[in-house]
């Protein structure tokens, strides 16, 4: 009974508004946030506990029209290509990977490189992603599987030649019991 009512208060703290969120005078004195709020006194947990995530720095309406998923998305892409590069960078490094493979894993690059220039062509020529114009898309998309032949091909050859070389030593050690 004692653990369920301990983690209850944290919950019911969080769904107070933050004192260092109270917004200037000036915006107030606008009535920009009056007009919207219907009070003077800024309370974003007031009366909308389920649309507003409190607790955070900033109150977080998941279900807001002003977050655009694909700019999120756009951010969240371009951050990725820092780490890839530093993986591509390693993996050189490393001389571990079969060339066809460290080949495929740069065209990936290539496929990054033409899907922005064709994603951009599709919002501006057509007013929609790039997913929605099925001859930019599959034109893209055909980088992708060949980046993908071009990594798993490498490693077959990879595969075969650690198979061929196991062969070659067991066949160049002589077996005593043929020799006899």
């Amino acid at each position: 009974m004692k653990l369920s009512l301990s983690l209850s208060l944290p919950l019911a703290s969080l769904c107070k508004a933050p004192s260092f969120l109270n917004p200037p005078t000036s915006f107030l004195q606008k009535g920009h946030l009056n007009s919207l709020r219907g009070s003077t006194k800024w309370n974003p947990c007031n009366g909308r506990r389920a649309g507003i995530v409190c607790g955070l720095p900033l109150p977080v309406d998941p279900w807001a029209p002003t977050i655009d998923s694909q700019s999120i998305a756009s951010q969240l892409f371009a951050f990725s290509l820092f780490p890839y590069i530093g993986f591509l960078y390693f993996i050189t490094k490393s001389k571990t990977a079969p060339n066809l493979t460290l080949f495929g894993f740069y065209f990936l690059l290539a496929f990054v490189g033409a899907t922005i220039p064709a994603g951009i062509y599709a919002k501006v020529h057509y007013g929609t992603s790039l997913s929605n114009v099925d001859w930019l898309h599959g034109g893209a998309e055909s980088l992708l599987t060949l980046t993908n032949l071009f990594i798993v091909l490498g490693l077959r050859e990879g595969l075969r030649k650690i198979g061929n070389s196991r062969d070659d030593e067991t066949s160049s050690t002589p077996n005593s019991s043929l020799e006899e």
